[in-house]
């Protein structure tokens, strides 16, 4: 599946972050641990303090606390099937300091994420240097944090994966299961009992 990273800068930069120092704390939204990890792990080493949560009670909670986070890197479906369903849990003025990153990309919800102001929106897997500079954070690529991240390697996706994640795109690019079906050629039962199962590994 080909589908570019999107962020809000391509419509508006964002000037009062581009010149400010990097996040103090961020929230990870995700329930998958390999991808807790790097992104957690990458963000510790880019001077962010890191916390990540499971649930979206848990962000709810991180939230509502006094010292709350200068950035949010979430996976927007743990929150219900639409971006919508996330957006509703964190509140406006965060907004571009949100930054999606999912395994269900759709050209549809990362455009729809740019007109609202979402700060960025990614396709899994995502380094820390990636997530600061989809809101607008200025990280100078020689930096030796950064060259660090950049080291290590992004293995391409399984074919499993990366067929799974193009049936899930034509799912919510035709808004119905059956839609999609007739528009892959597939009968419904077919393309339901495919998806079915957790996303396969990468």
């Amino acid at each position: 599946m080909q589908l570019e990273r999107v962020h809000h800068s391509q419509i508006a930069p964002q000037n009062h972050l581009m010149c400010a120092p990097r996040p103090r704390r961020a929230i990870i939204l995700d329930a998958e641990r390999s991808s807790q990890r790097v992104l957690r792990d990458d963000l510790v080493q880019l001077g962010c303090e890191a916390r990540v949560v499971a649930e979206i009670a848990e962000l709810r909670g991180e939230l509502t606390a006094a010292d709350g986070p200068d950035l949010i890197a979430a996976e927007y479906r743990l929150a219900g099937k639409r971006l919508d369903d996330l957006l509703a849990v964190v509140p406006q003025p965060l907004w571009p300091r949100l930054v999606i990153v999912t395994a269900y990309a759709s050209i549809a919800t990362a455009v729809r994420a740019v007109k609202l102001g979402v700060g960025g929106y990614l396709i899994k897997p995502a380094r820390g240097d990636q997530v600061l500079r989809a809101v607008g954070y200025s990280l100078p690529g020689n930096a030796p944090d950064v060259v660090a991240l950049q080291d290590g390697s992004q293995p391409y996706l399984s074919l499993d994966r990366a067929i799974w994640e193009f049936l899930t795109q034509a799912v919510e690019d035709a808004g119905t299961l059956s839609g999609a079906a007739r528009l892959l050629g597939l009968h419904a039962r077919s393309l339901r009992r495919m998806l079915a199962k957790y996303p396969p590994p990468r």
